[in-house]
């Protein structure tokens, strides 16, 4: 069990994440779902030990989560320019040998020979999630994995982080869109104003499909001094 408590995360004045608590079983796929600035960054972050909590824990089997169980594919991708793909994708199984990128340059053709600098985004972003799904760790930080992806390239994607939990590893991903998470996730969590504010399991997606939409309303009609209905 990950065991996220009381977490806070304060930037100055901004409170990021507000105490928040969760409780994640291992060998799932969590989904958690909000809009812009609600926390889902600073939620990922802190796991991995890029910013200091203000308050709280995180333990997994009754011990501090470390970074180095984890791996975090970042919402936005950056790499070294005058790398090939097949550089980066070298560079990951000499890391983690027992991983084999062939399966991963076919299913999403890869341009692996060419500079990365020449990619569209759509490419970056599978190359980036490639080399997070290739490394061997127990848990698995996906923010915002599926933008820039089209059908069929977010249809594989899904597959893949299924057969990553299959194979033992616990998957934490987030998204804009409650559709994106449905078949994938054992249950999903909506995040607002750096809160989880409701969780549901599988089974009552459907009953919640119009919570998220209400909440993102919400938001907006907040953000544009109640102008729009």
């Amino acid at each position: 069990m990950i065991t996220i408590d009381s977490l806070t995360v304060r930037y100055g004045s901004l409170t990021a994440l507000d105490g928040l608590t969760m409780h994640l079983p291992e060998r799932a796929v969590h989904g958690l779902v909000g809009v812009n600035g609600a926390g889902k960054t600073s939620l990922f972050n802190a796991l991995y030990g890029f910013v200091t909590p203000a308050g709280g824990s995180v333990t997994r089997s009754g011990h501090p989560l470390r970074r180095r169980e984890m791996a975090y594919l970042e919402s936005e991708n950056l790499f070294y320019d005058g790398m090939t793909g097949r550089d980066m994708l070298d560079l990951t199984a000499h890391y983690h040998p027992t991983s084999d990128p062939a399966s991963y340059v076919r299913i999403f053709a890869l341009p692996v020979d060419r500079p990365v600098a020449e990619w569209s985004a759509g490419m970056r972003k599978k190359l980036a999630l490639t080399v997070t799904l290739m490394q061997r760790k127990p848990v698995l930080l996906l923010d915002e994995p599926f933008n820039g992806l089209d059908m069929e390239s977010l249809c594989a994607a899904q597959q893949l982080i299924l057969q990553r939990r299959a194979e033992g590893a616990t998957v934490l991903v987030s998204s804009h869109r409650f559709s994106t998470l449905e078949a994938l996730c054992d249950d999903i969590r909506l995040l607002d104003g750096g809160r989880i504010t409701a969780e549901y399991r599988r089974g009552e997606y459907r009953r919640a499909a119009g919570e998220p939409e209400e909440m993102f309303h919400r938001h907006y009609l907040t953000h544009f001094n109640g102008k729009i209905s």
